[in-house]
């Protein structure tokens, strides 16, 4: 028996998603080999690393311009901002739920309150890293606002300091998605999601 689809993810949400988490895991592997080229040997040289990571700084800046503006005109920003008052009251449920405490856990619309949590968290941590590392790349330009940020040295922490959060809330990303069930990781690439899914037992206000 054929299972009835519904949609999920227009085909923009899964292109701005693959196109920023492409240039977000290359920049990470090419910030590891730029920071630390003896350690990290990914690329057969430092311009090779070093022009992927200012080619993919571009695609992240339009991708995540692109993907703002698609929440606000496709009016998706409700289910991927958190919520501070909201989210936060429902995040003891979800907790206990993937921690193993509960069998199943309340319906919170098309995504949990640790997920939404993680997107917001995402776009602060994306913006910071777009302009942490346009003043890395061209110091000359941004002196006045390094200067606000505390100079050179601690813009260069801040974006390495990054980095790091994007390689753990990744694997936290996806490790979240496999749990809810594979239909919905499969969803990122279909945009469909099978129309008798399990999202929760009931609807959480």
């Amino acid at each position: 028996m054929i299972k009835k689809m519904k949609e999920r993810h227009s085909i923009w949400i899964r292109i701005f998603h693959w196109t920023n988490m492409i240039a977000i895991i290359m920049l990470i592997l090419t910030g590891f080999y730029i920071h630390a080229p003896q350690s990290f040997k990914l690329f057969s040289s430092m311009d090779t690393a070093r022009t992927i990571h200012f080619a993919m700084a571009y695609v992240l800046t339009f991708g995540v311009i692109g993907r703002v503006y698609y929440a606000i005109v496709a009016k998706d920003a409700k289910n991927i901002v958190y919520r501070p008052i909201e989210d936060t009251k429902k995040l003891p449920s979800m907790l206990k739920y993937y921690l193993f405490l509960a069998d199943d856990h309340p319906y919170y619309g098309k995504y949990n309150p640790g997920q939404k949590g993680m997107y917001t968290a995402w776009l602060v941590m994306a913006i910071l890293m777009i302009i942490t590392g346009f003043i890395l790349y061209k110091p000359h330009l941004f002196l006045g606002l390094s200067g606000l940020l505390g100079g050179f040295l601690v813009v260069r922490i801040i974006h390495y300091a990054i980095n790091w959060l994007f390689v753990i809330t990744i694997m936290v990303h996806v490790y979240l998605d496999i749990a809810e069930g594979i239909p919905i990781l499969k969803s990122m690439f279909t945009g469909k999601i099978p129309e008798d899914f399990h999202h929760g037992y009931h609807e959480e206000s």
